[in-house]
């Protein structure tokens, strides 16, 4: 409980700093786009790249494998059943598909990188890994078609840097080789930013979104419930019945909820600006989820902290 305590006290006080940097425009749009593509292009991939040299075991191969599995299932399952609601619901055509994209696609990578990597180490961030290559393959294509209307090129799923590190990542860690501390030592200190820089970008976005139209949007209320207690709750509830009681499998069935529990991925108000499909829509409701997910995701964390791990 100290250790969870600690992780949360850590990402407040860096996101509070993200905020009152934005607010003073220490950091202004510009900056925050800079940090962003620093971010996603280089220390992403660096904290990708120091979890592979974690010590192989059967436990961790397993609970990867697991967690790919439950994973492609959730993106299955959880876009069909979100697409069939949308046309249920009085939005305009364009809403309806930003609903499905930003209730199915979390924030994996900005978010969950550093969350899974403070809470479970390298474990938890090899299993992060893997969830997230079942998102980028279900983003790029299927999310690309739902909001352009266009078929998401393969191409720039492949050139992605987080994919490419991702499978560098997973070929290392089940191969023999580990990196000597002359290679791991810088890897680990680039690594390190991870979390800081991250929530920084968090607080910094939160901060320049206006206040009254985030928590005055009904139907960004709606994607939050969904995005942050309803699908989380269903995967939790499937993980209960489904993990074993070793405890990496425990562990692997947190990592998957977590992972379902974050708030809206970035990537959709990127992509909904760049196809223009109702892009100020994305963008409240992606704030919104971050800000309330300040309450959902720590009580998700300490419940699989309590029954899981």
């Amino acid at each position: 409980m100290d250790a969870l305590l600690l992780v949360f006290i850590k990402i407040v006080v860096a996101v509070t700093l993200g905020f009152i940097l934005r607010k003073a425009k220490v950091i202004d749009s510009r900056l925050q786009k800079g940090l962003s593509d620093i971010l996603l292009l280089t220390i992403l991939p660096f904290s990708i790249l120091a979890s592979s040299n974690y010590e192989k075991t059967p436990e961790v191969a397993e609970g990867m494998l697991i967690t790919l599995v439950a994973a492609l299932i959730y993106y299955i399952v959880s876009l069909v059943a979100m697409r069939l609601l949308s046309r249920k619901l009085p939005f305009e055509e364009k809403e309806k598909r930003v609903f499905v994209t930003m209730t199915v696609f979390a924030n994996t990578g900005f978010v969950g990188f550093p969350l899974m990597s403070a809470l479970y180490g390298n474990a938890g961030l090899l299993m992060a890994v893997v969830f997230n290559l079942a998102y980028n393959l279900f983003m790029y294509t299927y999310g690309i078609h739902l909001l352009s209307g266009k078929t998401g090129s393969f191409r720039s799923l492949l050139l992605n840097p987080v994919n490419i590190a991702s499978v560098l990542a997973i070929l290392l860690f089940v191969s023999p080789f580990r990196f000597n501390s002359y290679v791991s030592g810088p890897i680990d200190l680039i690594a390190a930013m991870t979390v800081p820089l991250s929530m920084i970008i968090i607080g910094s976005n939160l901060a320049a979104m206006p206040f009254v139209k985030v928590v005055s949007d009904p139907k960004s209320y709606l994607i939050s419930f969904v995005r942050l207690i309803l699908l989380p709750g269903l995967v939790f509830i499937g993980m209960c019945l489904a993990f074993k009681s070793s405890s990496m499998a425990a562990e692997t069935a947190a990592v998957t909820v977590l992972m379902c529990a974050l708030p809206c991925g970035s990537m959709n108000v990127i992509l909904s600006e760049k196809y223009d499909c109702a892009p100020e829509f994305a963008a409240r409701a992606t704030v919104q989820s971050m800000l309330l997910c300040m309450a959902t995701l720590p009580l998700f964390v300490l419940i699989c902290d309590k029954l899981f791990v």
